[in-house]
């Protein structure tokens, strides 16, 4: 049964999940989704699978997943027998959960702004929203 991946292709964290899919050898066929025009992230179908009607969702054979990051250590706690990418010693676990949630929890809400503005041509992040993107690249490269 294939592995799909629900959400649209331009989405920076449906991105993120194929990339990890492809760096670890996983393949996942893609099911586009318009959340824009047509709301189909808030039809029956695909509430069934995620009630938080939030993209990226993964579909593995009937086991219903969301959110980008839970997404991607699914796959490599799955699928990596390599542990390439999401290591099994807790301490150098811990480090690389840390920075996903640093991503979640601070370096995204920061980006999702200039993504919005450039996806749907809304009003430009101001002099505030740059320098608060700036200050969370920084902290990232101290971070990383």
């Amino acid at each position: 049964m294939p592995k799909i991946l629900h959400g649209p292709e331009t989405s920076p964290l449906v991105r993120a999940v194929l990339m990890t899919a492809r760096a670890i050898g996983v393949k996942l066929q893609i099911q586009p989704l318009d959340y824009l025009e047509k709301q189909e992230h808030r039809q029956e179908a695909f509430l069934k699978m995620n009630p938080a009607h939030t993209v990226p969702t993964l579909d593995d054979d009937g086991f219903y997943l969301w959110e980008s990051r839970s997404i991607m250590a699914y796959l490599v706690s799955k699928y990596d027998r390599d542990n390439q990418l999401y290591p099994t010693d807790v301490k150098n676990k811990a480090l690389v959960d840390t920075v996903l949630h640093f991503d979640n929890g601070s370096l995204w809400p920061s980006i999702r702004k200039y993504c919005t503005f450039l996806a749907l041509n809304a009003n430009p992040p101001d002099a505030e929203d740059q320098e608060d993107l700036k200050d969370k690249l920084t902290d990232r490269k101290s971070v990383v």
